[in-house]
């Protein structure tokens, strides 16, 4: 129960952080629907995932198939209250939240017993792109913005949530190679892995600079370059070996959201003021 609150509490920080920096005033129904579709996408995923999570976490894994109805039950009512929600700031808002639902269940769950994301790529894309639309979109939902702004935002949120998706799979390589899913790190090992994350995260320092060239994003600029440099310390403490005795840490892997999120704020209330 904590990690599913504590997930859909992630998502609404992504939200709330792509609200601030489109500078779209946050709207509090719309971060309460994605919380519930957070909720609902979890517990979705719990289910479609039990053959890896018998491998990966036991436990849990045992815990999940034997509450399996009740998981898909409060995936239901839960992206129903996130309709409901969403429809009061702008019944379009619905179109972007049942897409993400039904995404995240497609390539779940797959079709014609092909499971999607057992393509190579293919749910680190999912994942992040799923993520990526409904924290640009919804804010459009409320006040249109700039194409170049938004086309920023979406690169920065979609490759922070590419590379936090890999970083997982990492944790995930035994179980997701005896379930027969292909991920990054099962491909390419965890050394070509981490390359490969520091090399993507390392555009982002382009993208950085860029913004301050730009005199974009302030007064966010500070927190966005430490959620870069948390980016390096993720991918290079998550992708050691030792790592995979580590699995209460992985949640650092996503606490930075939260940690952008409090400290926009302020600056969102007005203060402080110059």
């Amino acid at each position: 129960m904590f990690t599913t609150v504590y997930i859909s509490g992630v998502v609404v920080a992504i939200l709330y952080v792509s609200f601030l920096l489109q500078n779209v005033v946050y709207s509090a129904l719309l971060l309460g629907a994605t919380f519930f579709l957070g909720i609902s996408v979890y517990s979705l995923n719990r289910v479609t995932d039990l053959e890896e999570d018998s491998v990966n976490l036991p436990d849990k894994g045992r815990f999940f198939k034997k509450n399996r109805d009740y998981l898909l039950f409060a995936s239901l009512e839960s992206i129903n209250i996130a309709v409901v929600l969403a429809f009061f700031i702008n019944p379009s808002a619905i179109i972007v939240i049942l897409s993400a639902f039904y995404m995240a269940g497609f390539y779940g769950i797959g079709a014609r017993r092909l499971r999607l994301k057992n393509i190579l790529l293919f749910k680190n894309i999912a994942i992040a792109g799923t993520m990526t639309m409904a924290a640009v979109l919804l804010p459009l939902m409320v006040q249109s913005n700039i194409a170049f702004i938004v086309l920023m935002v979406t690169y920065y949120i979609f490759l922070n949530i590419f590379i936090e998706s890999v970083l997982h799979d990492v944790r995930d390589i035994e179980g997701d190679r005896k379930a027969g899913v292909r991920t990054v790190p099962t491909f390419l090992g965890r050394n070509k892995t981490r390359n490969l994350l520091l090399l993507l995260n390392s555009t982002l320092v382009v993208w950085v600079a860029f913004s301050l060239f730009r005199a974009i994003f302030y007064p966010y600029i500070f927190v966005l370059i430490l959620g870069v440099l948390y980016g390096y310390w993720s991918i290079l403490r998550f992708t050691r070996a030792s790592a995979k005795t580590s699995r209460p840490f992985y949640s650092f892997v996503t606490f930075k959201w939260m940690v952008m999120a409090l400290y926009a704020v302020p600056f969102a209330l007005g203060w402080p003021s110059l």
